[in-house]
């Protein structure tokens, strides 16, 4: 049977299997001519006792025959390997010709792994496009309170409650350009609100950030008033930030812009009323603030702030009598009231804050004046607070350098990976005074807590307060005071 020879296809199988191939083969096909040399020799000695002249010539010539072929074969086989070494200059396709890659150190490294297309570093998922253009990211915000109100003089308000506090869900993101967004709703009351609504555009000026918003977010005013409510070290914000504030109260619709650099920013915004009905005209508000903190070190910083406004009631033909909440939200009957005022003009206001934070304490001092201008006469109102902290587990009080405002604790041991969470213990002591007008009240209260972080997202506290009231309109007149306790439970994210 005639040799088989490898074909062209077969020889570009791959360099390295091929090459020892064709070697195997070349071996053969010398083996078999040899042997056919050698059965030729024996063939003829069997046949007779010496060969033949003729019969030599005829065997050599059938040899030599053989080696020209394997002459041949090899050529072919030089020719074939050096076509593999280079099958794309050769216009080869790879998936035929291409030589089985070398394994490297190099080639067996892992690429980079691209960004996750979700992130669960902050509990909730944010997820992003491939290119990172586009970020969405849901809020929550649940907080359960449970309180009690004791050694009031007028029964009504010795009051147990239990309130769902708030329930607050949004979302917020980015798109491309340098624009985000962030919308919440609130239930609150039994009742759904509006909260935070706006877009902004951020970009750097001159190293610092700069941002421009549009639509409904919170004031920035003062420490307190500034800071999301479940993010303060109270339950409730103090009297002073309740009094100094524009008529609206604290959220607007408008326009707002904020510079914020390493130890300092200031804001400036230009709004209407918060979201409403739209059947009346909106009174304007133009409100700004600054903040510096100075003296920063790893151990601390000091904190000093202002802010101010004025606001235009002149659609307005009374200004209700505010109802502030004393000590509890849970207890209606608790209410320091300010009296009304009729046939209003406009209003200013100027606040001041100065406190700081050393280690794991803190110290803030804030307090301010409201003029509210009637056509009758002008009205003060005058409040203040000094309030302190002190985390017992070592976490520093997050009170940002960047915005003057709080945030939440980071927790050094969280519950759950082998820690107890972060304890705060913290004290207020806050007054309020509407005395100038007839029909306004005043009133303080003594406040201290402790605040348990088993996680940061997680909250637990317990407040009790010691408050005095003396209102000169509403349902309960005349001086009272009393106690109150108020167990919170809160899940932000």
């Amino acid at each position: 049977m005639p040799p088989v020879f490898p074909s062209a296809n077969e020889a570009s199988l791959g360099s390295s299997g091929n090459r020892a191939f064709q070697v195997h083969q070349m071996t053969l096909l010398r083996s078999l001519a040899a042997g056919v040399g050698l059965a030729a020799l024996a063939s003829s000695a069997f046949a007779q006792s010496a060969p033949s002249t003729e019969e030599v010539a005829t065997l050599r010539a059938q040899v030599q025959a053989l080696s020209a072929r394997l002459e041949q074969l090899e050529a072919q086989s030089r020719a074939s390997a050096a076509a593999l070494v280079a099958p794309v200059v050769a216009g080869t396709p790879s998936s035929v010709a291409a030589p089985m890659p070398v394994q490297t150190a190099a080639a067996t490294t892992p690429a980079p792994a691209a960004p996750a297309a979700v992130d669960w570093a902050t509990g909730l998922p944010e997820m992003r496009s491939p290119d990172g253009g586009f970020t969405f990211k849901p809020r929550i915000r649940v907080t359960a309170d449970l309180s009690t109100t004791f050694g009031s003089d007028d029964d009504s308000r010795n009051l147990t409650t239990t309130e769902l506090r708030g329930l607050r869900l949004g979302a917020q993101g980015k798109t491309p350009g340098g624009f985000s967004y962030w919308i919440e709703g609130d239930i609150a009351d039994n009742a759904v609100s509006v909260a935070n609504a706006f877009i902004a555009y951020s970009r750097k000026l001159g190293g610092r950030d700069l941002e421009i918003s549009a639509g409904q977010r919170l004031n920035d005013r003062g420490v307190e008033g500034g800071t999301a409510e479940d993010q303060t070290p109270f339950l409730e914000r103090s009297l002073m930030a309740s009094t100094v504030g524009p008529e609206r109260g604290a959220y607007g619709v408008g326009v707002t812009s904020k510079l914020v650099g390493n130890v300092w920013h200031g804001s400036l915004s230009v709004t209407g009323d918060a979201i409403s009905s739209g059947t009346t005209n909106d009174s304007v508000t133009v409100m700004a603030r600054t903040h510096w903190s100075p003296f920063k070190t790893e151990a601390g910083h000091l904190h000093l702030g202002g802010w101010g406004f004025v606001e235009d009631l002149t659609p307005n033909a009374v200004v209700a009598s505010r109802s502030l909440v004393v000590s509890s939200r849970g207890n209606d009957n608790l209410r320091l009231l300010a009296g009304a005022y009729a046939d209003p003009k406009g209003s200013k206001g100027l606040g001041l804050e100065l406190g700081g934070v050393q280690g794991s304490g803190w110290l803030m001092v804030e307090g301010g004046r409201r003029v509210l201008e009637t056509a009758a006469r002008n009205y003060d109102q005058d409040a203040y607070s000094v309030s302190a902290g002190l985390f017992l587990t070592g976490e520093k009080p997050p009170l940002s350098t960047k915005t003057g405002t709080w945030g939440r604790p980071k927790v050094l041991n969280p519950l759950g990976a082998d820690g107890y969470g972060a304890v705060e213990i913290v004290g207020r002591y806050d007054t309020a005074d509407y005395s100038d007008n007839p029909t306004g009240g005043e009133g303080e209260t003594w406040l201290l807590g402790i605040n348990w972080y088993p996680t940061n997202n997680t909250r637990v506290s317990t407040h009790w307060s010691a408050w005095s009231i003396n209102n000169r309109s509403g349902a309960i007149l005349g001086g009272d005071s009393g106690d109150t306790v108020t167990l919170r439970v809160q899940t932000a994210f």
